[in-house]
């Protein structure tokens, strides 16, 4: 199963007064990248946070008993959708989705009805801030709805490996600004086990659960039950190629180490902000991301040179020919729409 953007529509949030934000290339479909492009204050993280806060609707409490009526009034939006600047603010938000290769396959009772092969347009999924109404022009919006509430919680290894008969929906993936690793200490593992979540949005743990350390540590830790993940997953970071930089674990101080080209040792938290930066985005995908999914980056190339710019483009193309999704990022670096190409980008204003 794939879902992918359209286009987008803001009205009265910010910045955008009235911007319709195009995902297709010339030919109608939708680009496998696309480059938002401003200077600072232009709406590029506005236009993000709509798309995410849209999103967010379909796993709220709102829709826990969905039917087939288009139409479905919402209380005041404040209190059902708290965590959304946007949906508070925008007198309008319309999105136009594309949901390709499903079939038919019953979950909880309730038919989720994509035609094999054939693709469905989401068209006038909106929010309208004078009513407070949704707009759902499908029963697809149901069934993907059903589908999500079906998956939430569930580990993603887990809902691949023992239902792989079903559709398995992906999910949107979103990096904030900014992003950084804290120093975190623990005194014992709990499950990091990778949850399913429809709308997945990176936060900088201060924490010990939840955070990077946690991650790398619990698969160090349960090697003898899955043999080879933490080996696997350290060789992905050193394929990176931090100027020669190798990653391994102190279990005595349940922390996650870098040892430098010249035998120097440090925790995660040293890395520069631009080492930071691309390790949290790639090993977040590499943890969570399912074929299908959305990805939205905002400030892409937030404290990266221009070699680090360029290691991450590439490592995000690398990744995107392996496990196909759409890769929505936000940049005021013209380095960053040169690496993605011209045809990719949106400009809002002058950069």
């Amino acid at each position: 199963m794939k879902i992918e953007l359209r286009s987008l529509h803001v009205k009265g949030c910010g910045p955008l007064e009235d911007v319709t934000i195009d995902f297709t290339d010339a030919e109608g479909k939708p680009r496998p990248v696309t480059v938002i492009a401003g200077a600072n204050g232009s709406g590029k993280t506005t236009v993000l946070e709509s798309i995410v806060g849209l999103a967010e609707m379909l796993q709220s409490n709102e829709f826990n008993n969905l039917n087939n009526t288009f139409f479905r009034n919402l209380p005041d939006l404040p209190t059902a959708i708290p965590y959304s600047r946007v949906l508070q603010e925008a007198k309008q938000i319309k999105i136009d989705w594309t949901v390709s290769d499903g079939g038919f396959h019953q979950i909880n009772g309730l038919l989720l009805n994509f035609s094999k092969n054939e693709e469905r347009h989401l068209n006038y999924w909106s929010l309208e801030r004078k009513q407070g109404r949704l707009q759902l022009a499908s029963e697809e919006i149901n069934g993907l709805a059903a589908m999500i509430r079906w998956q939430a919680g569930q580990n993603i290894t887990s809902l691949t490996s023992l239902y792989p008969n079903k559709i398995i929906s992906p999910s949107i993936l979103y990096f904030p600004h900014p992003r950084k690793i804290f120093p975190v200490s623990g005194t014992q593992l709990t499950d990091e086990e990778t949850r399913y979540h429809w709308v997945y949005r990176y936060e900088n743990a201060q924490d010990f659960k939840g955070s990077l350390d946690a991650y790398l540590c619990w698969l160090a830790f349960i090697e003898p039950e899955r043999p080879g993940v933490f080996t696997e997953v350290t060789e992905f970071l050193d394929s990176l190629d931090f100027d020669g930089k190798k990653f391994n674990l102190k279990r005595t101080k349940l922390k996650a180490t870098v040892t430098t080209r010249e035998g120097h040792t440090h925790f995660l938290e040293e890395l520069s902000a631009g080492e930071q930066n691309i390790l949290i985005m790639l090993l977040e995908l590499r943890r969570r991301l399912l074929p299908g999914s959305i990805v939205l980056i905002d400030e892409i190339e937030s404290s990266l040179h221009e070699a680090y710019q360029h290691m991450l483009a590439q490592a995000l193309l690398k990744i995107q020919r392996d496990i196909p999704f759409q890769l929505i990022v936000t940049t005021h670096s013209k380095t960053i729409a040169k690496i993605f190409g011209w045809d990719s980008v949106v400009i809002l204003t002058d950069f």
